[in-house]
């Protein structure tokens, strides 16, 4: 038996935005891999039988007790096991791929302040500003009060997200905010050659890469789907960096029920799974759209009547795809835009 306790960030109390931000980016935006426990709130004390991290990481993902009134377990949230028979008393964060040992001062945490009906979680992108997550009432005054006008909802993702903007932002003339472009563009490939795009990635000391294993049906005992079947890696594994002296691969399932697995010890040897086929996203830069104002970005199901939360992956994924804010200017009849890192508050004169 395992006695553990679960801390999420505060998002009210995130002045540094690191809500879901792994340890690497972390470093990158604080200078330190010190994770600051003034801004968690313990969410969850508990018990379960269980061997390793993973099972409480795939416990809390999919599958919450019903006493457990906290996000799903995600990337910066801190783990604490207590007392157990299988795990190592200490404080685990919840990194991008698997769990980092971490010092975590718990005394520096509080409990989590029971939040109010009719309030929804979404990402606020502002003009020269990194994107945060911000909480709002579920109401229009609300909505309207945020992007300083009427509101429009756009939604030109895949997934069920919505970016709900100021209908007459263009009109009013207000501040060019971000481009919104076209979805990322599968590119299949065979295993081999995406080992060697991460190889190259890694030796040359670019930022680090992300690529899918889809493996065949026949490599399971029983049926799946392809989702299920599918395998996110990254670059940063001893297997595509020289000179670690290592051949681990660590992926984790896209459908979220088989976190963290080492993958090369299912890849090679007599009964290996088969790879079907491996794909990358590239990036599209066809700019579809110009927001001006602030804006927001919400959970839109579709076959909802009312925006939602935006789930924590969901966050990170658009916390990420407008982190940087963007000038616009006019090069050649086209216009083109220009990222850049805005001053931090803390910077600022």
């Amino acid at each position: 038996m395992t006695e553990f306790s679960i801390y999420q960030i505060n998002m009210d109390r995130d002045t540094a935005n690191v809500c879901f931000i792994g340890m690497e980016s972390l470093e990158k935006i604080k200078g330190t891999k010190e994770v600051n426990a003034a801004a968690y709130d313990r969410v969850y004390d508990g018990k379960m039988d269980c061997i390793s991290l993973e099972n409480i990481y795939q416990k809390f993902n999919v599958d919450h007790p019903a006493d457990y009134k906290g996000r799903s377990l995600s990337v910066s949230d801190v783990v604490e096991i207590r007392e157990s028979d299988t795990l190592n008393p200490g404080f685990y964060f919840v990194d991008s791929i698997g769990f980092k040992s971490i010092s975590f001062d718990k005394s520096l945490c509080k409990e989590p302040v029971k939040a109010s009906d009719g309030k929804i979680s979404v990402l606020l992108v502002e003009p020269n500003k990194y994107p945060k997550m911000i909480e709002i009432d579920d109401a229009l005054e609300a909505m309207q009060e945020v992007v300083g006008g009427d509101i429009e909802e756009y939604m030109p993702f895949e997934d069920e997200a919505a970016i709900i903007c100021n209908e007459e932002g263009k009109v009013n003339g207000l501040t060019p905010n971000r481009a919104v472009y076209g979805e990322p563009q599968t590119v299949e490939m065979t295993f081999a050659e995406m080992r060697s795009r991460f190889c190259e990635a890694e030796n040359e000391g670019k930022e680090h890469l992300s690529g899918y294993i889809v493996f065949t049906q026949d490599s399971f005992d029983k049926p799946y789907d392809e989702r299920s079947r599918t395998y996110g890696v990254s670059s940063n594994n001893k297997a595509f960096q020289s000179g670690m002296g290592g051949y681990s691969i660590f992926g984790s399932c896209l459908d979220g029920t088989d976190p963290c697995v080492r993958l090369d010890g299912y890849m090679f040897g007599e009964n290996a799974w088969k790879i079907e086929k491996c794909y990358m996203m590239e990036p599209s830069r066809e700019m579809l759209d110009i927001i001006c104002g602030k804006f927001f970005i919400a959970y839109a199901p579709f076959d909802a009547e009312r925006f939602q939360s935006l789930p924590p992956d969901l966050a990170e994924k658009y916390r990420e795809k407008f982190k940087y804010p963007e000038r616009f200017m006019r090069v050649n009849n086209e216009i083109v835009a220009v990222p850049f890192k805005p001053v931090r508050a803390n910077k600022e004169r």
